[in-house]
Formats: structure tokens, C-alpha cells, sequence
């Protein structure tokens, strides 16, 4: 909503600040649960937007390029870098930019798809460049029971997880030495009767390569949902601001889909 003093106010219950892993390691990797409550300007909320978008066009297109592993790491990191760098600033310019877009592309079915589809490439790109601890601690913090086996556990499995991992043509042989999660394994039915994982005790031992794609499912049903809500919310915003908010966010969605 615009201010009297042109600034534009996000209308929500408190202020969130980024999230702060431990050591005092400031980090994106989010859910995006509650928004940003502080008042930005016009020029800052246009700012925010565009450079969201660009950063998320680059993942786009990347994708459609066929790029994979290292090079589309890189050209991921490199936008990343320009448009929403891993700073105070960056993080601030992330948290308002992820909900200025939620409410431009919530309105419909085609600009939903486009938006969960490179928000999430860019959350799973987000999670497998985190330190491993600070994924444990995200994934602890968000109530997400997936815990990371200890060295000793896994030097006391590595010959069945070598054997489950072995004949997968579709991870990359570092996976076998990677971190490896415990999950209940009714969470990942589909990889324990393809047989695609070492199951014991009741859980299931999933390379972190397997477990993005996990929490990844899980973070598109909540976005889903919340864009759901919004696109219900989306009339009674336009009458109510018609003059001003609309007109922005509709000019937002627009040269991205196609």
C-alpha cells in the first residue's frame, strides 16, 4: 500500500529480518512465512522487482539452454551476485522482492506456474550451496525432521549406501560421499521401492542431491497455497487501490511469460 510520503507499506503483523545461521552467518535459504511489515519507496519497490525478475529470467533461461551441474551453478551465482548479492542489503532486497512478485503473479494460472517454477530452482540452488550445518539448522528451525547421519554412521554404512547409490546413473558420483539424511521412509515411497536408497530401521539414508528435491516439494506446496490466497485477495486489492499498487504489479508480470 502507498504512503502519503510515497512510500509503499506491505501489510503484515511484524517486521521479519533475514535469517541468520549460526556463527552469525547471514543466509537466503527461506520460506518467505511472513512479510516484510517496514514502509520502501515506489523507486525501491520497482528496484526490488526488476532485479528479482532478472535474477529469475537468468535461471530461466539457463534451464531452457540445458545447462547443467557446474555451468548453470555458475551462471546461477553469477546473477545471484549482481542482482540480490548474499549482503544485509541483498537479503532485504530478497525478502520484499519474493512478495512484491508473489502478488504480481498470483493473478493467474500461467503467471503461478512461472513464478513456483524459478523461485524454486532458485531455492533448491540456495540449499545445496548452504553449509551443510546450516541446512541442518534450516531444516531443525523449520520443523523439517531430516536429520544428518554422523561421520561414524556413515563409515558404519558406507558399503550399502555404496550399493544403493552404485548403479544410479542419474546422481553424480560425489553424491556417494556427500552428506546423507535420515528420512521416515513413507516420505520418500517412490525412491525406497525403486529401491533408489539404503533403507534401515525404518528410515531411509537419502544423499542431500535427493533430499533438495524432498524439501523442495514441500516448499511448493506452501507457496501454492499462499499464492492460492493471494490470487483470492487480488480483486479486493485492485478496487481498493486501483490508482496505484495494480498498475505496478500488473506492469511487473507481463514481459516475463510468454
Amino acid at each position: 500500500r502507498e504512503r502519503p510520503n510515497g512510500a509503499v507499506a506491505m501489510q503484515v503483523a511484524r517486521r521479519v529480518a533475514p535469517e541468520k545461521p549460526a556463527a552469525g552467518r547471514v543466509s537466503a535459504l527461506s520460506m518467505y512465512e511472513l512479510p516484510p511489515a517496514e514502509p520502501i519507496s515506489v523507486s525501491e519497490f520497482e528496484e526490488f522487482a526488476y532485479d528479482r525478475l532478472r535474477l529469475l529470467s537468468t535461471i530461466e533461461l539457463a534451464r531452457a539452454k540445458g545447462l547443467k551441474g557446474a555451468e548453470l551453478e555458475a551462471r546461477i551465482r553469477k546473477a545471484r551476485d549482481e542482482f540480490m548479492p548474499l549482503s544485509p542489503t541483498g537479503l532485504i532486497k530478497d525478502y520484499y522482492s519474493h512478495f512484491i512478485l508473489r502478488l504480481a503473479y498470483c493473478r493467474s494460472e500461467d503467471l503461478r506456474r512461472w513464478f513456483l517454477q524459478n523461485e524454486l530452482e532458485l531455492f533448491k540452488w540456495r540449499f545445496v550451496n548452504n553449509p551443510p550445518e546450516d541446512r541442518a539448522a534450516w531444516l531443525r528451525a523449520k520443523g523439517l525432521q531430516y536429520e544428518a547421519i554422523s561421520r561414524d554412521e556413515y563409515e558404519e554404512i558406507k558399503e550399502e549406501l555404496h550399493q544403493a547409490l552404485s548403479s544410479r546413473r542419474d546422481l553424480d558420483p560425489a553424491a556417494e560421499r556427500s552428506e546423507h539424511y535420515k528420512v521416515a521412509f513413507e516420505e520418500v515411497v517412490d525412491l525406497v521401492r525403486q529401491r533408489r536408497v539404503y533403507l534401515r530401521g525404518g528410515s531411509a539414508f537419502v544423499p542431500a542431491a535427493d533430499l533438495v528435491s524432498i524439501v523442495a516439494t514441500a516448499v511448493r506446496a506452501q507457496w501454492s497455497r499462499r499464492l492460492a490466497t493471494a490470487s483470492h485477495q487480488w480483486p479486493a486489492l485492485r478496487e481498493e487501490e486501483a490508482d496505484r499498487l495494480p498498475p505496478l504489479l500488473q506492469g511487473l508480470a507481463t514481459p516475463y511469460v510468454g
